[in-house]
């Protein structure tokens, strides 16, 4: 293809005859579409000058639909091509640097182009979403008579609303009836209406028909929309939260505005069912404007151009199929607890995390570890910690390279830090690794909550601002938990607060959590551990030890023997 620029300008400037004015717009809109123009910018600039050429509008936005359409052909006839031929070490990298979320999703790098970020991501799957879903579909050939599509499915025929240009004070009113009756006109006066700020339409009805027993036609609908995000992730709010939408409009800027059904039977339910929808999303990370609240508000008219974009419809009657119903499904979906799961959302099993103790511990596991008292369990733990940061071996298993967040209950930071380089000067490594982190708790007061609920904060803060991701959280001694006023004042069995707090952890982070006891201190603990290793003194043999380990997710290792060689368990 010549310069995409040259094809652009040469149509635009140059006069064509009838046999070619055809090919010419063709080429003209490839050439836009390699200079990254939308569709809708296209169908405004190339097919005017086309339909000012004679080419009616319908011919004219066809012909660019194909030129779009042909490089989306292009790309699938190239993928095609390449599923047919044997694939290259290159080609296998490139297939498995696009994971996807499961079957028949779209690919998480395409996800990414869409503007959505992890917590839309999150939002998507705990809701079985297909992300394909959120594709902003091209506006419809008739995109014109958008309007007309919207009042009568929104309104009642002998309903009256207002609409206006964006920039003007007065607003005109028509009945339903006139408008939906158009038909084919309604074209030339959606044109006129177009101007560089669009125009609008109120969301209500202004005024009911002759059989109208009450004003409820004032307050059926709110309109809802985010500009601050991507539409992308807009939309996936509205099919996440199930939103009972009568419309979704593409305002031919940043966002989309999706008319919500409300019903309301007066102002007063009115306000009260805005307030619980505008709160639910508000909880659900989906701010909106308090000034969207009026029931008079006037939102985008579809059908129209916003200064050479469209406004127009993406959907009609999306989500619940009311207020009652759609506020039943938050009550019953959006409690923050687990919700049912179907085996058939699932075709095949998900892949398990690598482990980061080989054949003892994944992220979101429990490891105990277990020995006489004074056997040297915080020396082992913080000897685990230094494995996991450089990825070497622990008691004869190899490790994977980890963040690790060490919670220091029992030592002055002075004796923890010079038991962390002893150690390490023991074993020839760097204690100053930034990816092992320490939390000192000794004498903090709190409950074994509010631990977790820190651990958790310190963690997703770390996260956030320090680009740090603690997928390993190991406390020392585990015991101490218990050793403070708060904790004392928590009633439950000792060993049950404890394995509460642990679950608490692994479900606010994810992380694994590894921590110690002494020989049958907590049998709870030990029975309900994802992974339990046990050092045992071997009789007639001092400092040496027995390593037995029980797994639920792995099959159990054969029992080895290590010594303890101050400061550190050798095997």
């Amino acid at each position: 293809m010549e310069n995409p620029k040259s094809t652009i300008n040469h149509f635009l400037k140059e006069k064509h005859s009838a046999n070619e004015l055809k090919d010419t717009l063709f080429k003209a809109a490839e050439a836009a579409l390699v200079e990254g123009w939308t569709y809708m910018e296209a169908a405004f600039q190339l097919g005017s000058k086309a339909q000012e050429e004679g080419l009616s509008e319908e011919e004219s936005e066809s012909i660019i639909r194909r030129a779009f359409a042909s490089d989306k052909r292009t790309k699938e006839r190239v993928a095609e091509s390449a599923e047919n031929n044997v694939a290259s070490p290159q080609a296998v990298q490139t297939t498995l640097a696009s994971p996807r979320f499961s079957s028949g999703m779209v690919p998480l790098d395409q996800v990414i182009a869409m503007g959505l970020d992890t917590q839309s991501i999150e939002l998507l799957q705990n809701h079985r979403i297909d992300p394909e879903a959120l594709s902003i579909p091209w506006p419809a050939t008739d995109w014109r008579k958008d309007l007309a599509k919207l009042v009568e499915v929104a309104f009642d025929p002998e309903e009256t609303i207002d609409f206006k240009m964006s920039n003007t004070p007065e607003a005109t009113s028509e009945k339903i009836s006139n408008i939906a009756n158009q038909s084919d006109a309604i074209k030339k006066i959606m044109k006129s209406l177009d101007g560089p700020e669009g125009a609008l339409i109120s969301i209500n009805a202004t005024q009911g028909g002759p059989n109208a027993t009450n004003e409820s036609f004032r307050y059926r609908y709110v309109v809802v929309d985010n500009p601050k995000m991507s539409l992308a992730k807009q939309l996936a709010y509205y099919k996440a939260l199930n939103l009972p939408c009568i419309a979704l409009v593409n305002t031919g800027a940043n966002s989309v505005q999706a008319w919500v059904k409300i019903n309301a039977a007066d102002l007063e339910e009115y306000h009260e069912r805005v307030d619980f929808l505008f709160s639910t999303l508000e909880e659900q990370g989906f701010p909106v404007s308090a000034s969207n609240k009026n029931a008079t508000q006037m939102a985008r008219m579809p059908g129209v151009l916003r200064n050479g974009k469209q406004q127009y419809l993406i959907g009609l009657e999306q989500g619940a199929k009311d207020f009652t119903e759609w506020k039943e499904w938050v009550e019953y979906c959006l409690d923050g607890k687990p919700l049912i799961e179907l085996a058939s959302d699932s075709e095949k099993p998900p892949k398990k995390d690598d482990p980061i103790i080989q054949s003892a511990l994944r992220t979101g596991e429990f490891l105990l570890l277990t020995a006489p008292q004074k056997a040297g369990k915080s020396f082992a733990l913080l000897d685990l910690a230094l494995s996991l940061c450089y990825g070497e071996e622990w008691l004869g298993s190899n490790t994977t390279p980890n963040d690790v967040l060490f919670i220091n209950f029992e030592f002055t930071k002075a004796t923890f830090l010079n038991r962390l380089h002893l150690i390490a000067n023991k074993r020839n490594i760097p204690a100053t690794t930034s990816k092992m982190g320490f939390l000192n708790l000794r004498g903090m007061t709190l409950s074994p909550l509010e631990i977790a609920q820190l651990i958790a904060k310190r963690i997703e803060g770390a996260k956030k601002l320090e680009n740090h991701d603690y997928k390993v959280v190991i406390i020392d001694p585990i015991a101490s938990v218990l050793h403070n006023p708060k904790a004392m004042r928590t009633t439950g069995p000792s060993h049950q607060i404890l394995m509460q707090m642990v679950d608490t952890i692994i479900a606010l982070t994810g992380s694994a959590v590894v921590t110690a006891s002494n020989t049958n201190e907590f049998p709870y603990l030990e029975t309900h551990a994802d992974s339990v290793i046990s050092l045992n003194p071997m009789d007639g043999c001092p400092n040496v030890f027995q390593i037995q380990g029980t797994f639920r997710e792995f099959p159990p290792f054969l029992a080895k023997e290590c010594s303890w060689i101050f400061p550190r368990f050798v095997v």
